[in-house]
């Protein structure tokens, strides 16, 4: 599978970010897998580094909940 990211936010004020996934389905249909989750860090991040390090953590959780482990 392909997943195109599709959006990736951050909200400072709530600290949460919101990662969505997006794949065309074999039917014709669409896949689409959201993450969200606390995101906090000590350094003085860029938007973009946020994007991307929201994006990573989100591919780890979504690996994560695949294998069905903590």
């Amino acid at each position: 599978m392909a997943f195109r990211l599709i959006r990736a936010r951050y909200d400072p004020d709530s600290k949460r970010a919101y990662v969505e996934l997006w794949e065309e389905d074999d039917d014709g249909g669409e896949q689409i897998a959201t993450a969200i989750f606390s995101y906090r860090n000590k350094e003085k991040l860029t938007k973009r580094e946020i994007e991307q390090e929201t994006v990573r953590k989100a591919r780890h959780l979504f690996k994560r909940a695949s294998l069905g482990s903590d």
